[in-house]
């Protein structure tokens, strides 16, 4: 084989490379772009952060201390959820912090069906 037909495959080689070098660089670009949109909308809006401080466990309710915070300027509801052994739910209580308040802590008493075993605040919306 001639040194010039050498140099021609390596030159080919390389143009290969920066191709498909170029083709992953947009690949994982547009699947960066994409996992921060979907972590954006999945975490729900941001700035309501719901917390369980404690909770005191009964035959059929749970007593809930919680606290949530959020921009004063929004209207937001959450649901209080109490769980048993299997994760199936118990209760459902919803709770509204209404705007011009930027943070609220409360104790609810919530009925369940049964002992529970944990409680969440989650559901968060604005609206």
């Amino acid at each position: 084989m001639s040194t010039t037909g050498t140099v021609a495959a390596t030159s080919r080689t390389r143009k290969g490379n920066v191709v498909a070098y170029a083709v992953i660089g947009v690949l994982v670009a547009v699947c960066a772009i994409g996992w921060a949109i979907i972590v954006g909308f999945s975490e729900g809006r941001p700035g309501i952060t719901p917390e369980v401080i404690s909770f005191q466990l009964a035959d059929h309710s749970v007593r809930v201390h919680y606290q949530i915070s959020k921009p004063k300027g929004d209207d937001v509801r959450c649901s209080l959820v109490a769980y048993g052994t299997d994760h199936s739910e118990l209760g459902r209580a919803d709770v509204t912090v209404p705007p011009g308040t930027g943070s609220i802590e409360r104790h609810q008493e919530l009925p369940t069906s049964s002992r529970a075993t944990s409680v969440t605040v989650n559901d968060c919306r604005v609206g």
